[in-house]
């Protein structure tokens, strides 16, 4: 696969974006389009990926400082004919890489249930009770970043 993560930085790239997630989570999930896209949308700084022969985003995430110590990642999602093929992977390690170089120590996420897997792979810890996020059944997550750690990831 052919493809770089990038930060999005002017509002083209964000509309594909979007368009990703509104794929993933409205059409494939059935949640609803105005809980898809919230105000934390504008605070945040949006991830994806884009595939290096058509140029067309195949996946997103975002993350929103909480704390100066504490991100939260959001809307991961991988347009499903690319599943599979580490994007999604790359998609985080760019987020925490990021993170990192901005200090963060700890990274939080809302899993839904079948993601739970591929989170703790990437050294997140499940916590606390299952609960609902737009009928979707999800649990909390963490990990705590370590500057050494996250520097040989990228080497």
């Amino acid at each position: 696969m052919n493809y770089e993560v990038i930060r999005v930085e002017e509002e083209a790239l964000l509309r594909e974006a979007f368009a990703v997630r509104l794929e993933v989570f409205v059409t494939e999930q059935g949640v609803p389009e105005e809980e898809e896209l919230d105000a934390y949308d504008s605070e945040a700084v949006h991830f994806v990926a884009k595939d290096r022969d058509s140029n067309k985003v195949i996946g997103t995430a975002r993350l929103i400082q909480k704390s100066p110590e504490i991100g939260k990642i959001g809307r991961v999602a991988v347009l499903s004919e690319h599943r599979g093929k580490g994007v999604g992977t790359k998609i985080m390690q760019a987020i925490e890489n990021f993170a990192c170089a901005r200090n963060l120590r700890h990274l939080e996420l809302d899993a839904q249930l079948q993601a739970i897997p591929f989170y703790e792979r990437l050294g997140y810890t499940a916590m606390g009770d299952i609960f609902l996020d737009a009928g979707i059944p999800h649990r909390k997550m963490k990990k705590s970043l370590r500057k050494t750690e996250m520097e040989t990831t990228t080497t």
